[in-house]
């Protein structure tokens, strides 16, 4: 690979969770693993920090250094705690030209802008700490707000956490950067009426005991995604031996593409969501997504979604029954979604951050000779 635009100028990426991980390989590792390949093609020295776990190995993956910190034996809970206090004692030693941090639990901040001699990009994937507080009545929220007024510089998926981070730090530069996805070449009609969950496993957080009370009689239910041993445990508690539900587990590559077009509707049952690559991957499928009414998920509107009062099981099982029992309205929906998901290519997305970067580090960039297809 040449040098590039990037002058082997070094950048690290640091986010807990990691692609291979079983506990935590949501949708922002996803989009880390793709920035970080998207960077190193442009000629930069990429290195993502992340936790540890059974059966990681550090080592290159598609031009990107990955180095798993050593916290995956204080249990996935506890490594999350332990790779929020590693990394700035780690920024000591390393000295990258930019280091852009997926915020993580228990606070979505950290010290990492005190100790990193670079800019550092605060990636706004999940504020928590207004979760965290209601779980655990601590004062999470005005412990993040302080820590945000740390950063100078944002990445946020939505308005609404775009609104909170400039509340909570007015000095730093927010940009809006929502997720991207691989637009599939066609779309395929699905086969029958099934619903699918795809997502981790985390029963309260992802509502999926909303979705099971919901699910009509006679309707049926896949649920991909995988969790810690605890979560899917207490998923496999509440399914019991229902026949109309089926629990594939983690599901990749080819396996999970089969699912996305065998379904007819995805479900997004979220208590809590900061933009659901999910949802986009099934509009890129053709498939309409029912959710519960979040303002984070606003941007799926109402041609491609079915918005459900806010966390009502009754009105839950209502739009399930009737987008499920009427083909044209959900064939309708599904050309929509597949439109809307059009503006939302991942070519975009990664050219953003790489915009951001070269901002950072100043470097200037050719003029793009295309633009990414829309």
């Amino acid at each position: 690979m040449g040098v590039g635009a990037g002058g082997g100028r070094r950048v690290v990426l640091s986010i807990y969770d990691d692609v291979d991980n079983p506990y935590y390989a949501g949708g922002g590792p996803a989009v880390v693993a793709r920035v970080g390949q998207r960077l190193a093609a442009e000629g930069y020295e990429v290195t993502v920090y992340c936790g540890s776990y059974r059966g990681a190995v550090s080592g290159d993956r598609d031009g990107v250094r990955y180095v798993h910190l050593p916290v995956g034996w204080a249990g996935p809970r506890g490594g999350q705690v332990l790779f929020w206090l590693l990394l700035p004692l780690i920024a000591l030693v390393v000295r990258p030209h930019v280091w852009i941090e997926s915020l993580t639990p228990p606070i979505s901040a950290s010290l990492l802008p005190l100790t990193a001699r670079c800019p550092v990009v605060g990636l706004v994937q999940m504020l928590c700490g207004a979760d965290m507080q209601r779980r655990y009545h601590l004062p999470f929220e005005a412990i993040e707000r302080r820590g945000l007024a740390l950063y100078r510089h944002f990445v946020t998926l939505n308005e609404v956490d775009a609104g909170l981070v400039a509340a909570a730090c007015p000095r730093g530069r927010v940009r809006l950067i929502p997720n991207g996805v691989d637009l599939p070449a066609e779309v395929t009609p699905a086969v029958g009426t099934g619903l699918l969950f795809l997502g981790r496993l985390d029963v309260r957080q992802k509502g999926l005991d909303l979705l099971l009370e919901a699910l009509p009689d006679g309707g049926s239910l896949e649920i991909a995604g995988s969790g810690t041993a605890a979560e899917e445990a207490r998923l496999a508690g509440l399914v019991g031996g229902d026949p109309r539900v089926r629990i594939l587990g983690r599901v990749q590559g080819d396996a999970k593409e089969a699912a996305l077009r065998r379904c007819a509707v995805v479900v997004v049952p979220s208590r809590y969501e900061t933009f659901s690559l999910t949802a986009l991957e099934a509009m890129a499928h053709g498939r309409p997504v029912i959710h519960f009414d979040l303002a984070r998920l606003a941007w799926i509107g109402a041609e491609a979604g079915v918005a459900v009062p806010a966390f009502s099981v009754p009105q839950l099982r209502t739009a399930i029954t009737g987008l499920t029992s009427d083909g044209a309205r959900r064939a309708a929906m599904g050309r929509a979604a597949r439109r809307h998901s059009r503006g939302y290519d991942r070519r975009i997305t990664e050219e953003r951050y790489v915009d951001l970067v070269a901002d950072l580090v100043g470097t200037r960039r050719p003029a793009p000779s295309g633009q990414a297809a829309q």
